[in-house]
């Protein structure tokens, strides 16, 4: 019974933290626009430091996924990031080359590019979250 209870404990850690984490990452980026100067330098340098706390997660919830090989297919799940990342950079190009076309090759080609970026590895990266959870549930 005691080891039942410290599972279930452990667990609602886990979950809490990963959304915890998640908001926090949000609610950083969000003060870092609101405090910096409103130039497109800035607006970039916050995208790319939300960028990089997303990337962080991602690879720390993959290595908790890849610790669980009794629930989870490591070599699909790799296979899957692998694809994931093709298409993240292919998808990448095509939306930097449509706004740099749009903003005729100015510097708000950058920021929008860094901001879909961002984007992409947030989306992707709850989107692992939430299996890690469901795996954690069962």
């Amino acid at each position: 019974m005691k080891k039942i209870v410290l599972f279930i404990a452990f667990i609602t850690i886990q979950l809490s933290f990963g959304q915890n984490t998640v908001e926090k990452i949000d609610e950083e980026n969000r003060k870092c626009h609101e405090n910096s100067i409103p130039a497109t330098i800035s607006s970039v340098k916050c995208e790319k430091e939300a960028l990089a706390s997303w990337k962080k997660l991602m690879e720390e919830i993959l290595g908790q996924l890849k610790a669980t090989p009794e629930k989870v297919s490591v070599k699909l799940l790799m296979d899957s990031q692998t694809h994931w990342l093709k298409f993240q950079k292919a998808d990448l190009a095509f939306y930097a080359a449509f706004y740099h076309k749009q903003y005729e090759g100015g510097t708000m080609t950058m920021a929008a590019t860094a901001s879909h970026e961002k984007q992409q590895y947030r989306e992707r990266t709850i989107y692992l979250l939430d299996f890690l959870e469901l795996l954690q549930e069962q």
